[in-house]
């Protein structure tokens, strides 16, 4: 080392000394000023680059903070709460295997610190990994057994697994530890709802909002919840304006993020696109360029949200030739590079050779990373709103069989305007009844579009007419996709669940199944009369009365 670098840490020491001082002071405005100075003079200390974030942080500059916190984190590998407070700043940007990666840090370099295993609990919660969260909670408990937060978070992972009695069990030790723990209250609900107790729902809830300590989403979710309840005791009108609660709690709460219906907008200029381009543009035979498929066989489950695409994916499941993916994005990227404006789709189409077989490639080794079970198996990709990504799909996989969900196109829009989703710009739309019908239409007119326009070898599904015989439409797709029936099949209750803890359908594919949720939207006809002519032409096409 030099002496010019010496001389620098030495100085950055100095410095660092006094910003340590002018924070524990309380002196906050001079400690960021001289940590932004030293900074710009070039020198290089963890504590600077700590204190410039939180004050990043502060002002809502989340995205610059966590960029300081990382280089916190290059000035200071081995100091836990350095990872810790990027992992938190991850969290808050929504960047959860970020979130993850850096709790996972943080714990293995101080393995006694509770809440580094609580919080990495967390991260994988929020990225559906529910064994890895229940395992982290557990080790915080382990440390710590009072530790309220990790029972909370245990007591929700049973609650959505439908494991009322455990539920319980974690939720009460939690409120004995804090008496104010929301999430602990919450799962209680949850738990009340799993075992169809919704008098006792309801009870629960007045009590949870009357004491006033949940955060506004929190509000806002125990909003659906006690919609749920009062639907479950037949009081719709009650239980519609609960929703409407809800959903008016939550556009608040993200309108800065999502300022425009960018669902159905999104798909006005893929409409254009599709409309204007003639069909031989899109169907040019596969051009050998296929890399070797690790699977046997290649479906995809499309549709919309709420189409019964999770329960036909669990029955598929149980079958042992079947590997499903459960909503995996893993188009997100090509569909970026792809699908974005009419030159991207112009690449698209003219995508050949070396490209189209790199493309095909990275596909498959994303499949590999998640399941590296799928060699010789049927690989079912199951992401409703990869409809809209047809385009990628018929040129990547001109051989892939495609299952096309249907049902009631009223019950479907008032499912996913009633559902708690991960709200992103799509989603955004499911809080409004009407934006919900409009992005349903206009998601079918491009399917439509697509049926027309591209080489496709599709089976439409019909969620009632799988209620109604089971058997008949679950062997059906058997031949469709080349998979021979098992009895296991029709016992996919008891078949390990492969849907998303977060997931709407969570509950519903533990249960055998049951008839309520057809034409479940008469009970609110008056409630959604205004998406009628909205809907209108679907219903007609698909088939499905009118009243």
């Amino acid at each position: 080392m030099t002496t010019t670098e010496e001389q620098a840490i030495s100085a950055a020491d100095r410095i660092a000394a006094d910003v340590r001082h002018a924070a524990v002071t309380g002196d906050w405005q001079r400690a960021y000023e001289t940590a932004n100075r030293a900074i710009s003079r070039g020198l290089r200390h963890p504590v600077f680059f700590m204190v410039r974030a939180q004050r990043m942080e502060q002002a809502g500059q989340l995205q610059f903070a966590l960029e300081d916190y990382e280089r916190a984190v290059q000035a200071a590998p081995t100091d836990p709460g350095v990872h810790d407070a990027a992992g938190l700043c991850a969290l808050k940007l929504q960047k959860n295997e970020r979130a993850a990666e850096a709790f996972d840090n943080a714990r293995k370099l101080d393995p006694a610190a509770p809440g580094l295993h609580f919080r990495y609990g967390l991260a994988l919660a929020r990225l559906g990994e529910s064994d890895g969260a229940e395992a982290a909670y557990r080790n915080a408990l382990n440390i710590d057994p009072e530790f309220a937060d990790a029972l909370a978070s245990l007591a929700s992972i049973k609650a959505r697994q439908g494991k009322a009695a455990e539920a319980r069990v974690f939720a009460e030790q939690a409120l004995a530890a804090d008496p104010r723990q929301a999430t602990a209250a919450v799962a209680l609900v949850q738990a009340d709802m799993a075992e169809r107790r919704h008098a006792d729902a309801e009870k629960r809830i007045a009590d949870l909002l009357a004491a006033g300590t949940l955060p506004p989403e929190g509000q806002a979710m125990v909003s659906g919840l006690l919609g749920d309840a009062l639907d479950g005791q037949k009081r719709y009108a009650e239980a519609f304006a609960a929703y409407e609660r809800e959903n008016e709690q939550l556009r608040r709460i993200h309108a800065a993020r999502f300022p425009a219906n960018l669902g159905a907008e999104a798909l006005r200029n893929l409409i254009g696109y599709f409309e204007n381009t003639p069909s031989t543009r899109w169907r040019a035979p596969d051009d050998g360029q296929s890399p070797a498929m690790p699977a046997s066989g290649h479906v995809f489950l499309l549709g919309f949200m709420r189409t019964g695409t999770t329960l036909l994916e669990q029955v598929l499941a149980a079958n042992p030739k079947i590997v499903a993916l459960e909503e995996e994005g893993l188009f997100s990227e090509m569909g970026d590079t792809y699908m974005t404006s009419a030159p991207a789709l112009d690449s698209l189409a003219d995508l050949s050779g070396e490209a189209l077989k790199n493309e095909r490639r990275l596909y498959w080794q994303r499949v590999m990373k998640l399941r590296p079970d799928c060699a010789g198996k049927i690989v079912v990709d199951k992401q409703p709103l990869n409809t809209l990504k047809l385009p990628l799909i018929a040129k990547l996989f001109p051989n892939a069989k495609i299952l096309f969900a249907i049902r009631d196109p009223r019950d479907v829009v008032f499912s996913c305007y009633r559902r708690r989703f991960k709200i992103d710009a799509a989603l955004y739309s499911f809080l409004s009844l009407e934006d919900t019908a409009r992005f349903y239409a206009s998601t079918m007119r491009l399917a439509e579009i697509f049926r027309d326009k591209l080489a496709l070898q599709i089976l439409d599904h019909r969620y009632e007419a799988m209620i109604e015989d089971f058997d008949g439409r679950v062997r059906a797709v058997c031949d469709f996709i080349g998979l021979e029936w098992t009895d296991a099949m029709r016992a996919f209750d008891q078949h390990e669940a492969v849907v998303d803890i977060r997931s709407p359908s969570t509950l519903q594919v533990r249960r055998p199944l049951y008839s309520e949720a057809v034409a479940q939207w008469r009970r609110y006809a008056d409630q959604l009369a205004p998406i009628y002519p909205i809907v209108a032409p679907w219903v007609e096409k698909f088939g499905y009365p009118k009243v």
